[in-house]
């Protein structure tokens, strides 16, 4: 039987719902030695405490490291100082208890294809090297289950970053996966970039048979001056940046080369205004086109009666000028330029006149 095939239970609670019973007469002395030859290797292989991975030198603390306190509620229940990430699917993230090393352990399990894991940051020295190793994980079906271990030298928390260095991904038989080569061993190595660097744990499940679950524990980071040196990717930063400040010269050019060009159109309008003076001849009634009356007088000119008419209503200035207002309004300039020529020939016709009048009464025998 595969372990975690009951679903919805953990391993440790199926292989508890049917416990081994062993019946009388039917092993023999042989099977009781060599089950007693297999109990003695395994307590000589086993380690000699039970967080034996997580002792120094590795230097993800040993409460991290091995797992044994939880926090949260399932179906995201999570070792201490460890945080889910999934790529795909809906995992259930629990706290189980079957490990190799005793204790807890974390159990990833599900009835349907995921892709998911745990990471945890750890403080570093900078420049140093270092290793990453998982002691246990131990699936139930382990052809459908891919296993891997990553570390971002930067110390990032994105699984899907190019500054992550993943090691090798082990399908197939393997629980304990950090057995000197060449057997199973996922091992990764990087340099530290600062202070901070992340380790993280990998599970790919494409295909699922029933309830399928992986059992993880003690996950270790010890120091390694053999890991290769690590070259920060931020190349591609820079690139942006000079293609974001070409763009504004031309438009501060385009809107300078508009602004200058604006001036002149503006200044059309200011010199328009001065046209309006024109407007000045209504001035011009001070050469009192009046004397256009005068017809009326030359013929009265010779009568003795003349002064008396000097009194009389037939000519009025107010009212020549009111009349010569309008005419003038009404006129055409060059036209009331001639008007104004024609007003003072008269105006000296006159005068001439008059001044021949008072010295013909003055010397009326001359």
């Amino acid at each position: 039987m595969k372990f975690g095939a009951v679903q919805g239970r953990s391993y440790t609670e199926a292989m508890r719902s049917k416990p081994l019973r062993l019946h009388r007469g039917r092993w023999s002395k042989e099977a009781i030695g060599a089950a007693l030859g297999l109990a003695l290797a395994l307590m000589l292989v086993a380690p000699a405490s039970a967080n034996h991975p997580c002792d120094p030198p590795n230097v993800i603390p040993p409460e991290v490291c091995n797992m044994d306190i939880f926090t949260g509620e399932r179906p995201m229940q999570l070792p201490l100082g460890w945080s889910a990430f999934v790529i795909y699917g809906n995992p259930e993230f629990i706290q189980d208890q079957h490990t190799f090393f005793g204790g807890y352990n974390l159990t990833i399990a599900s009835t349907s294809p995921f892709k998911a894991g745990i990471y945890t940051q750890v403080k570093v020295t900078p420049g140093a090297g270092y290793r990453a190793s998982i002691s246990w994980g131990a699936p139930n079906y382990p052809d459908l289950f891919g296993r891997q271990l990553g570390i971002d030298p930067t110390g990032g928390t994105d699984p899907n970053a190019p500054t992550v260095i993943w090691g090798p991904m082990h399908w197939g038989e393997g629980r304990i996966l950090n057995y000197p080569p060449p057997d199973v061993n996922i091992d990764v190595r990087a340099r530290a970039l600062g202070d901070t660097i992340t380790v993280f744990f990998l599970t790919d499940h494409p295909q699922t048979a029933s309830y399928d679950l992986i059992l993880v524990d003690a996950i270790a980071l010890y120091p390694d001056e053999s890991a290769p040196a690590v070259e920060p990717p931020p190349t591609a930063t820079p690139t942006p940046e000079p293609t974001l400040e070409p763009t504004p010269e031309p438009v501060v050019a385009a809107a300078q080369m508009q602004i200058a060009a604006a001036p002149p159109p503006t200044e059309t309008p200011t010199a328009t205004p001065t046209a309006t003076p024109t407007e000045t001849p209504t001035a011009t009634p001070s050469a009192t086109p009046s004397p256009t009356h005068t017809p009326t007088a030359t013929p009265t000119a010779t009568w003795t009666a003349l002064p008396p008419a000097t009194s009389a209503p037939l000519f009025s200035a107010a009212r020549a000028q009111v009349q010569a207002e309008s005419l003038a309004r009404s006129l055409d300039p060059n036209h009331l330029l001639l008007l104004g020529g024609f007003g003072f020939g008269g105006a000296l016709f006159f005068g001439a006149s008059w001044g021949w009048m008072r010295r013909r009464r003055k010397h009326p025998h001359s």
